[in-house]
């Protein structure tokens, strides 16, 4: 199961949460949602997404980089994607949640691509949905070199999210559940584009 997924921004500075998606809310003693608990749900996926942007610098120094990458000669989608660092840590109980997590994250430039993950969650599945996830960010919102399109276009953002991440779900997919996912997902954003 998939404990949220979140859009941030990368580079050194203040990080920025662009758009997140919690499926699964730990529960409250009176299960009623307070705004105290709202809070507490952006703050815990803000340090999730620090912790992202501090090990995905961590790995830019490392390699020897100095200053941003150049991609203005990738202009597909298959070049970016080949070209996305990735990183898995897990986050112990009480830092930032109750439980153990494991946080799976894939990023390039100013763009991340976070799952919080259970602890015990396949995580080759987990990849390939975030791989899914992320080609059809990039095809119907062109996030990886432009990340305030998340915000833009939530709509999208949030269908494509709906439709490979039903309720936090990671599906395997097959090459003809997957082409019939993407035909569905196609569907429904070009009406809305009506």
């Amino acid at each position: 199961m998939v404990y949220a997924f979140l859009i941030h921004t990368l580079v050194p500075g203040p990080c920025r949460v662009l758009y997140s998606s919690s499926f699964v809310h730990e529960p409250s003693l009176d299960g009623v949602v307070t705004e105290d608990e709202r809070c507490t749900r952006k703050e815990q996926l803000l340090q999730v997404a620090h912790r992202v942007q501090s090990e995905y610098s961590f790995r830019y120094v490392a390699s020897g980089n100095e200053s941003q990458e150049d991609l203005s000669g990738l202009s597909s989608t298959d070049e970016l994607l080949s070209n996305l660092k990735t990183g898995v840590f897990r986050l112990s109980p009480g830092n930032p949640y109750k439980v153990e997590r494991v946080v799976l994250w894939k990023g390039l430039a100013n763009s991340g691509f976070t799952l919080v993950c259970e602890k015990d969650e396949n995580r080759v599945v987990a990849e390939n949905i975030l791989d899914l996830v992320i080609r059809h960010l990039q095809e119907y919102c062109q996030v990886i070199l432009q990340p305030s399109e998340a915000i833009l276009k939530v709509d999208k953002v949030a269908t494509i999210i709906h439709q490979f991440l039903p309720n936090g779900q990671l599906l395997f997919m097959n090459n003809r559940y997957l082409r019939q996912v993407e035909k569905e997902l196609e569907q429904v954003i070009n009406l809305k584009r009506e």
